[in-house]
């Protein structure tokens, strides 16, 4: 579920509490920003990989340049500043879904050894 305030991503979003507290420590975080300037590129990347977990970051069907428009608002960040913000939260969700895989399947194989 999507929650968001004035049209914008919440920090109670799944995937974006870790960057309501991390983003200051990420390479592509410039001084003076909040998170509300990040939020809507942490959105677009995690979105992304959540709806098409089999597409890379720069598939261009998933026309992020044009999703991240459409829901900046008021953000200091164009695109081109706001891309990398989106490819580090793209990145995170891939990596935790394939952790949690990889969970889920040595699980299954540890009941199907007991039973």
């Amino acid at each position: 579920m999507t929650t968001t305030l004035q049209g914008r991503p919440a920090p109670t979003t799944p995937g974006l509490s870790y960057w309501a507290s991390q983003f200051r420590n990420a390479d592509f975080y410039r001084d003076g920003l909040r998170f509300s300037d990040y939020a809507p590129a942490f959105y677009v990347g995690i979105a992304a990989h959540l709806e098409h977990p089999d597409r890379d970051f720069d598939d261009p069907r998933l026309e992020l340049r044009s999703r991240y428009q459409r829901i900046r608002l008021g953000s200091a960040l164009d695109w081109d500043q706001a891309e990398h913000a989106a490819r580090s939260a793209w990145q995170r969700a891939k990596e935790n879904a394939e952790a949690a895989q990889l969970g889920i399947e040595r699980r299954v194989a540890e009941l199907a050894l007991h039973s």
